[in-house]
């Protein structure tokens, strides 16, 4: 599909993820200078629900609701019939030209007695939407903006007029602004604060992590014995359950049960167990971590992979998996990245790229973090540059968000 589209966690008061807001563009705006603000025009509505009755919402959210921003003219334009995905699990997030006032309100009050829930997003003057604040669930305010007069009136209204609006805290950017955040009023929040990294300072990393990390560095080196990997392996029994759980999940469909990793050699070769047990050792550096970590370094992992081919670097795929793997190191060790890499055996292609975006490695690892920020004019600039097109990047992502589901369904326990 000709659409760029990337999922935005929200998190709650515990740090669990709780839904997914929907940033999308369609094309390359580059190319068409007149569309590139289309995303709430009411025209590109119908690619980003395309692409969620297509797909499906679990690719995309595993289950979570999805915040799936409208405009006027799409919320007059028979939104239950276009979306297929269960009213449940949707909430159409308004903006301000969505007036307070008819048609607007009978559609808000048809689809809410179908089980669609609303959010408003970028209303100017809270007072003058009464109506509209009357029929929503959540209220977003950007946490960049709070300084400002008007919005903390905004704020103080919403809270005192309409306090059964949950209010989504979004753009929080450290963990320090999270923490103080949640001890107030929002109830949702987005931004970067999840996944801080480090940047200076010591920290202890935990022996367990340490051991882990052994391991990684194990079955890394050229020529190493897979029966000392599989005695370690079979000695952790968390490490051996989620192996076992990777290798026979869907991504890999093998049609018989591996149980050890011997079989697993003899069925994939040892390069491709490598590769899975640095994974599996990578979910579990994690596991004290916000569960969202470990879905960013595994999506960001096979999207990496999946962009050799379309950036004419197929030979370097295993490496590019490793590095978005080892992206998000510094925050799952708490350490600055040079820190945490240095205790890895990581290839100069891959320092280069984390540390500083340099190399072709660093073209591939600025591309994704840009394509993670919706930074479509970037994305769209580096489409040009290697004659891409959205629909390749569109591939490749989509691929790694149902790898990603893939893995994870082979992660759970039986009921």
């Amino acid at each position: 599909m000709d659409i760029l589209i990337i999922p935005v966690p929200f998190f709650d008061k515990d740090m669990a993820v709780c839904g997914y807001f929907f940033q999308f563009q369609e094309g390359n705006s580059l190319l068409h200078a007149n569309q590139t603000e289309r995303e709430f025009d009411g025209v590109a509505l119908s690619p980003l629900l395309a692409t969620l009755n297509a797909v499906g919402i679990d690719a995309f959210t595993m289950g979570l609701p999805i915040f799936v921003p409208i405009s006027g003219l799409s919320l007059l334009a028979n939104l239950d019939d276009q979306c297929k995905v269960p009213p449940e699990n949707v909430i159409f997030v308004i903006r301000s030209d969505v007036k307070a006032e008819e048609p607007y309100l009978s559609c808000i009050s048809k689809l809410k007695s179908k089980g669609f829930r609303f959010a408003m997003q970028d209303i100017a003057r809270v007072d003058q939407y009464g109506p509209v604040a009357g029929l929503c669930d959540y209220a977003f305010f950007n946490h960049k903006l709070m300084h400002k007069v008007e919005w903390q009136v905004m704020y103080a209204l919403v809270r005192k007029d309409y306090n059964s609006l949950a209010v989504a805290m979004t753009d929080v950017d450290t963990q320090e602004h999270y923490e103080e955040l949640r001890k107030q009023d929002p109830t949702l929040f987005e931004g970067r604060f999840y996944r801080t990294p480090i940047t200076k300072g010591a920290h202890n990393v935990n022996p367990l992590k340490f051991n882990l990390i052994k391991l990684m560095n194990l079955v890394r080196e050229d020529s190493f014995e897979f029966s000392e990997v599989s005695s370690i392996v079979q000695r952790d029994t968390a490490l051996s359950v989620s192996l076992m759980r990777m290798i026979n999940s869907p991504a890999l469909g093998l049609r018989q049960k591996v149980n050890s990793i011997s079989h697993a050699i003899a069925l994939l070769g040892e390069k491709e167990v490598s590769k899975w047990v640095t994974t599996a050792v990578s979910k579990l550096l994690g596991s004290d971590r916000p569960d969202e970590l470990t879905r960013l370094s595994l999506v960001r992992a096979r999207f990496a992979e999946n962009l050799a081919v379309k950036f004419k670097m197929e030979d370097k795929s295993q490496s590019l998996f490793l590095m978005g793997l080892f992206s998000v190191l510094d925050v799952i060790l708490e350490l600055p990245m040079k820190n945490a890499l240095a205790m890895l055996h990581v290839t100069d292609e891959i320092r280069d790229a984390l540390l500083e975006g340099k190399g072709e490695f660093g073209q591939i690892y600025n591309f994704i973090q840009n394509y993670e920020a919706a930074d479509f004019k970037s994305v769209s600039r580096s489409l040009i540059v290697n004659d891409l097109t959205p629909s390749d990047v569109y591939e490749a992502y989509i691929g790694a968000l149902k790898w990603y589901r893939d893995v994870i369904s082979g992660q759970a326990d039986p009921a």
